[in-house]
């Protein structure tokens, strides 16, 4: 499988170097799907043309994990392209029913589902609840060769994505600050770095304020930044 990093900052980024959450995914076979799509992402898939993506799947309805969904709903318009699914936590329909009645015209097959899963081509997408500060849910990703685990934004040590991880060949991590950010919901980079192998962990949802901090603090790990291609 082959993984591009959309977006790789965070709520708090400052500046546009790191764009919202979004992470495309290609199987050996050709099925594409997509990971969150977070604020500036969608014009980082326009700009990389990677606008083949069969379905999109959402962790959570934080706005640096769907803004940038319902732009790119209007660019699906104006390109004629088919109707999108997007699997998500139940609320999804709800943020798409205010824009429609705001007086958009965009639309989407929203299925929401307390653990979204799909068989999507070659691909199973299936989720665990994460342990964020409102409802959310990890994605485990699998060719049925590989395994690949995006959290999504979670607190750590959360036991169904430790059970998932203990068998899978990616970890696709937050890191979203350095010492303690657990009254958010999030994992903070010296608590990652002492849970994962380093050789299955690419930490990610970084703000770029904070990047050469982290850095330095995780030397030896793969972070991810915006545009960056992985092979698993």
């Amino acid at each position: 499988m082959k993984i591009i990093f959309i977006g790789t900052g965070a709520g708090a980024t400052f500046g546009s170097k790191r764009v919202k959450s979004s992470i495309y995914i290609k199987s050996n076979e050709g099925t594409s799907v997509l990971l969150d799509l977070g604020t500036g992402a969608n014009f980082k898939i326009e700009d990389l043309n990677l606008l083949d993506f069969e379905a999109i799947f959402i962790t959570h309805l934080h706005i640096d994990h769907i803004n940038g969904l319902f732009d790119h709903l209007v660019q699906r318009k104006i390109l004629r392209m088919k109707e999108i699914q997007v699997y998500s936590p139940p609320g999804i329909l709800k943020v798409l029913d205010s824009y429609v009645k705001s007086g958009n015209n965009i639309s989407a097959n929203m299925i929401e589902s307390e653990l979204p899963k799909a068989k999507i081509g070659d691909l199973e997408i299936y989720s665990v609840k994460a342990c964020h500060s409102i409802y959310a849910v990890s994605y485990i990703i699998t060719d049925g060769k590989k395994k690949i685990i995006y959290t999504g934004d979670t607190l750590e040590p959360c036991e169904a994505i430790l059970d998932e991880a203990k068998d899978a060949d990616l970890i696709i991590h937050e890191g979203s600050c350095v010492d303690d950010c657990k009254q958010y919901g999030h994992t903070s980079l010296k608590q990652l770095i002492n849970m994962y192998d380093r050789n299955k962990l690419i930490i990610t949802h970084i703000p770029a304020q904070i990047e050469n901090q982290v850095k330095e603090i995780a030397k030896g790990y793969i972070i991810a930044y915006d545009g960056m291609m992985v092979d698993v």
